[in-house]
């Protein structure tokens, strides 16, 4: 009796609650993370929410193999459509047979679950990409995105991965063809009230997400990082991972996100667009990334002046800023990147990172260490074994890149090809200031200031002899 009346609880919490009919569907399948019951509640609530508006947005945002499909596309229309059986789904895809997959999981709920739970089942239309209801007029159609969906109106439209790939995403001609689609095709197909639920990575700043966040009216973004930022959407502290549940904790992630960083043809971008749901700028926002030369350092070895530039943090945890260890070159009137760290370090860590740094460019003349945070007490302890410089910015971040832009722009800044770090120090830069993470650009501006007013040829005298730091946007003590 008590399994009996508990099946029963079961079954009507399912016919309520969106998260619920989840757990009940899937069974021992069925992965019970925060993500999901996050996307259950939101999207729940989205759909019962009466505006009065000709229709409503809701973009969803998350990283690949986090169950995103599983707990939307392939589960809301069943549900859905045995609490609303009058009403009618589209699904869209970037082709058919993601569409067909998508259709055939809710057919597969709906013929196990719907006559227990809604008491609705499968007319006679049953086929490969659509069914209708029995003695109702809800029905399902799912369709490759560009296939079209003339003659089929629809209370709950759902577009999940309208974008194949970043070649697709990449192609001014693919992104044209889906909005057009959306706007010709998809759009007209709206009946009215109804509700738009958008589901894709971000690969371009201008894809269709972007386009609808800009030209539409009445828009809800959820965007749920991997790696979690200030005032994340679950409530997670700055760097916990999405789904530990799914045994994508902290390590995995650690491991996962080096796998991309460590590729410096694209992988910083697939990192930030696959995973952090945030495309970078395709040219930068301030610095350009056509502006950035590049260099072999097997055939630039010797240099008038190199410093070693720092931007310390104040603590060393996994969840606070990375300390930036830069090193620089200045041939002439160009400025040559020869090193970057780029980690997070507590004080200790920090002091060890430099000294080896330091005896692997011994030549390096300078060390310039930011006045703030660790930087203090990082000058109190080596300026015993190296030439520290207390540096003290003044003007705010954005300042002091311009002040160096036009180095950059005019292509005197070179890179060196093939670095490891090169990847994600050129994203940092592009996303500047809008990135998660600036100090590779902090430490970089503050060596280039350093470098601008220095002489580049040898024999010329010390920069500190010249008075070279005139009306810089640093103070050095």
């Amino acid at each position: 009796m008590d399994k009996i009346r508990a099946e029963l609880a079961a079954r009507e919490l399912a016919r309520r609650n969106y998260g619920d009919y989840l757990r009940y569907v899937h069974g021992p399948a069925w992965t019970h993370t925060r993500m999901a019951d996050f996307l259950a509640r939101r999207v729940q609530s989205f759909l019962e929410e009466k505006t009065g508006r000709a229709y409503d947005l809701l973009i969803i945002q998350t990283p690949p193999q986090h169950g995103k499909s599983m707990a939307v596309t392939e589960s809301l229309p069943a549900w859905y459509l045995g609490k609303y059986p009058e009403r009618r789904v589209i699904l869209g895809s970037y082709n058919e047979a993601s569409a067909e997959r998508f259709a055939r999981r809710n057919k597969e709920k709906m013929k196990a679950y719907g006559r227990t739970l809604f008491g609705v089942s499968i007319g006679k239309v049953d086929r490969t990409t659509e069914f209708e209801l029995q003695d109702h007029s809800g029905r399902l159609i799912s369709r490759g995105i560009l296939s079209g969906v003339t003659g089929n109106p629809a209370e709950l439209m759902i577009l999940d991965d309208p974008i194949k790939n970043r070649l697709e995403a990449d192609s001014p001609v693919i992104r044209r063809r889906l909005w057009e689609e959306w706007q010709n095709s998809f759009k007209s197909r709206l009946a009215a009230g109804a509700k738009v639920i958008l589901i894709m990575t971000p690969w371009h700043e201008d894809d269709l997400a972007a386009r609808l966040l800009k030209s539409e009216h009445h828009v809800t973004l959820l965007r749920l990082p991997v790696e979690a930022e200030e005032g994340d959407l679950l409530g997670r502290k700055p760097g916990e991972p999405l789904c530990p549940e799914l045994g994508k904790d902290e390590g995995w992630l650690r491991q996962f996100k080096a796998g991309y960083l460590s590729d410096p043809q694209g992988g910083a971008r697939a990192w930030q667009a696959l995973y952090q749901c945030a495309p970078r700028k395709e040219e930068g926002n301030l610095i350009r990334r056509k502006w950035w030369k590049f260099y072999d350092p097997a055939e630039v070895k010797d240099f008038a002046v190199e410093v070693i530039s720092v931007d310390a943090a104040f603590k060393g945890g996994e969840q606070n800023d990375y300390v930036a260890i830069t090193v620089w070159g200045k041939r002439g009137n160009d400025y040559f990147l020869r090193q970057c760290r780029n980690e997070h370090l507590d004080f200790s860590a920090t002091l060890r990172s430099i000294r080896e740094v330091k005896r692997s460019y011994p030549r390096a003349g300078a060390v310039l260490i930011e006045d703030k945070a660790n930087g203090s007490a990082v000058v109190n302890v080596l300026s015993r074994e190296m030439f520290c410089i207390p540096v003290s910015p003044r003007g705010g971040k954005v300042a002091r890149v311009n002040a160096v832009s036009a180095a950059i722009e005019s292509g005197h800044v070179f890179l060196p090809r093939e670095a490891p770090w090169l990847g994600e120090y050129l994203e940092q830069w592009s996303a500047f200031p809008a990135a998660k993470h600036d100090d590779m650009v902090d430490s970089s501006t503050q060596a280039l200031s350093y470098l601008l007013y220095s002489p580049g040829e040898v024999g010329e005298g010390t920069a500190e002899e010249d008075g070279f730091w005139g009306e810089n946007l640093y103070e050095v003590y």
